[in-house]
């Protein structure tokens, strides 16, 4: 059973509290609009003062005692300690308090003081993105605001039709939050959104640095195993009596086999090199060095053309369709040598994988999930991929191509 309770700010939907940088952004802007409020309040004050000695001591007053809660928030965030939502919503209570205050003493209706609960209804706003929230919040300070039109000064002059003025003003303070809470609810879901991205960019960096190790892991141990299988069968295939044909062919495909087993566990391991930046080009010749050493098979990468900004998903299958074009070569072409070639055309890439093997058979693709796979990529870059033997029947080339709009790093 849950016996968990939610807090009321999250019973009205609020998700976003579970953020604290976002709530200390919102504080921030409505510590430093406060400030600047303060600022401007206390220079009217002083500058040619119309007011009555007792109302300029209330005034003065009530500024600084938002002064100091303002400090105190301030002094919080600049000193990078938690900033809880129950601090900023006394805040603004302190807000309309104050400037209800300065309404009463000032004379209801006649005084200016009204106009400082604009800004402070859009603070509110800005902090507290919720249309139930802000509705209830502004319903509030314009009850008080009536209250004390109605109660003080002259009151309300029906006849100079000052009721007018006074539902004028309310209306400006529900438009204000309005406007306010809607700008402030879609930057709090793009900033919600920028949040998530960036933590799951994290997540997946993560999971491939484990990936990466484990990874390692399996080709200390397997490829060594491997390795030495494969000097065992060498050995038995130099010691095999040449003329037992079905022995010697049968040692061979394990030969390759093994190989094969190594060059697979590259796969994890080198791919890593994309996930850091490196350009396709450089990943592809460090791929065709291993494979070389790997298989004695000589492989060389020729690249023509400047290489554009490709994304991590789009050097990734592109490293993918050569890497499987490869182990194909050596495990089905009796290949002597292999070329990668790189093309960085004006609006589309062209690679190509050419060996000198024996050529494709005719079933070639229903031979397993290799050539289906590298077309797969293909089309999820948005772009083609043809395989084709030499003129000779030799020899097969794997060729992908695939236009720069949808594989380009948008960052």
């Amino acid at each position: 059973m849950n016996t968990q309770t939610d807090s009321p700010l999250q019973r009205t939907g609020i998700a976003e509290w579970t953020d604290p940088e976002g709530l200390r952004h919102a504080a921030a802007i409505s510590v430093w609009g406060r400030w600047l409020i303060l600022v401007v309040a206390l220079t009217l004050m002083a500058y040619r003062p119309d007011y009555t000695p007792g109302i300029q001591i209330s005034y003065t007053l009530l500024a600084l005692l938002a002064m100091s809660y303002n400090a105190y928030v301030h002094f919080l965030l600049r000193t990078g300690r938690d900033v809880k939502w129950q601090s900023l919503l006394a805040l603004s209570a302190m807000d309309v308090a104050l400037i209800t205050g300065g309404a009463a003493v000032g004379g209801g209706l006649a005084t200016l003081c009204f106009l400082l609960y604009y800004p402070a209804l859009a603070m509110f706003a800005v902090v507290f993105a919720s249309f139930r929230i802000s509705f209830v919040w502004v319903t509030m300070a314009a009850a008080l605001y009536s209250v004390v039109v109605l109660t003080t000064g002259e009151g309300l002059d029906v006849a100079a039709k000052e009721e007018k003025v006074l539902i004028a003003r309310i209306t400006a303070m529900y438009g204000v939050v309005v406007v306010v809470t809607l700008i402030s609810g879609f930057e709090r879901i793009r900033r919600l959104k920028a949040v998530a991205r960036v933590r799951e960019q994290e997540r997946e960096r993560q999971l491939q640095v484990e990936r990466l190790r484990l990874s390692q892991i399996i080709h200390d141990t397997i490829a060594q195993s491997a390795y030495v299988l494969g000097l065992g069968i060498e050995s038995a295939l130099e010691a095999e009596d040449p003329s037992n044909r079905e022995q010697v062919a049968r040692l061979q495909a394990m030969h390759t086999l093994s190989r094969s087993t190594m060059w697979e566990l590259r796969h994890p391991i080198d791919i890593d090199l994309i996930f850091r930046g490196r350009e396709l080009g450089t990943v592809l010749e460090a791929h065709a060095s291993t494979f070389t050493n790997i298989t004695s098979i000589p492989t060389e990468v020729v690249c023509s053309g400047e290489e554009p900004p490709l994304s991590t998903v789009a050097r990734g299958l592109l490293f993918a369709i050569a890497h499987n074009a490869m182990a194909n070569a050596l495990r089905h072409a009796s290949a002597g040598k292999v070329t990668i070639t790189l093309d960085f055309q004006d609006d589309a890439l062209r690679m190509s994988i050419s060996d000198d093997g024996v050529g494709l058979p005719s079933d070639y693709a229903e031979r397993g999930r290799g050539f289906t796979n590298m077309e797969a990529d293909a089309e999820q870059m948005g772009g083609t991929l043809e395989v084709s033997s030499g003129e000779s029947g030799r020899g097969t080339t794997v060729t992908c191509v695939v236009p720069y709009e949808k594989v380009l790093d948008a960052s």
